[in-house]
């Protein structure tokens, strides 16, 4: 989603102006002349110090996907690098140069919160054009009684005993302090207690009967469905204030991405490292 502020180029030259108290050479209208300044050069010994820092941190070499990324992040840092020291943002700072690129970067987060709050259509538009990723998963609300891989002999005479009316054996209530009663629950969050597969068998069992024994990593399950809740689009009042916060994300990213791709307009990027592949160096080098 594009905001609608962002594609008029006057009102975001103007706001970014205030925030910076003036006029730079990167907001008028003629482009910058390609000086030695202008130019970012990533040669095989430096795009080999950055492969090196990543493979420090990830323990494996980088996939030419991973090199596409640790290429962008890196002209990403020495743009806003290179524009904060423009800017003086060094003054006084002894910080390094990723302390500085993310100066800029909160500048341009600070672009969005100069804009004015969405009314509540656009975020009804946001939602609408969104529907999928605000869809909620299949949840349940169930009881389950737990017993561990040498407590099964009395199981099945449990199962008899609950089906007729009898309660949670006193024993068996908050085994290894897994609760009883769980409260409508999605079936990720149930995976991610019980361990991948566990809401699956739940959708064969029926609802209002003790049915078992369900297997999970704890050991084995009799369970009481009390609800299924279908995956299901919530209605927009259910979820306004997410829908406003996921709007507000998104804005922000959207926005810092468009400064990005301005500054990065200013520079001549060359990639003369011998080892990266056509299609990533296409990427970077206009």
């Amino acid at each position: 989603m594009k905001l609608r502020l962002l594609r008029e180029p006057f009102v975001h030259f103007l706001v970014l102006g205030a925030l910076i108290f003036g006029a730079y050479a990167w907001l008028n209208d003629e482009p910058a002349a390609l000086d030695s300044n202008n130019r970012i050069v990533i040669d095989q010994g430096e795009l080999d110090h950055l492969k090196r820092l990543w493979k420090l941190q990830w323990k494996r070499d980088p996939a030419p996907s991973d090199v596409a990324a640790i290429i962008d992040r890196h002209l990403r840092q020495e743009v806003f690098y290179r524009e904060a020291l423009k800017m003086n943002l060094d003054h006084n700072d002894g910080i390094i140069k990723k302390r500085l690129a993310q100066k800029m970067e909160a500048i341009a987060d600070d672009l969005s919160t100069l804009m004015r709050p969405p009314t509540n259509e656009q975020l009804k538009e946001y939602y609408e054009s969104r529907a999928d990723f605000f869809k909620l998963p299949k949840a349940y609300a169930f009881k389950q009684v737990l017993f561990l891989p040498g407590e099964t002999k009395g199981m099945e005479a449990t199962l008899i005993s609950m089906r007729r009316g009898a309660d949670v054996p006193l024993d068996r209530k908050n085994k290894l302090s897994v609760p009883v009663e769980w409260s409508l629950t999605s079936v990720g969050d149930i995976d991610n207690a019980f361990g991948e597969g566990f809401s699956e068998a739940l959708d064969n069992l029926p609802v209002g009967k003790w049915s078992g024994p369900v297997q999970s990593g704890y050991g084995s399950h009799l369970v009481f469905i009390e609800q299924k809740e279908e995956p299901r689009v919530p209605g927009f009042d259910e979820v306004r204030d997410y829908v406003a916060r996921e709007y507000e994300y998104q804005s922000v990213l959207e926005t810092q991405d468009q400064v990005y791709d301005e500054l990065l307009g200013k520079y001549q990027v060359s990639i003369t490292a011998k080892d990266v592949p056509a299609e990533i160096r296409n990427e970077f080098v206009k």
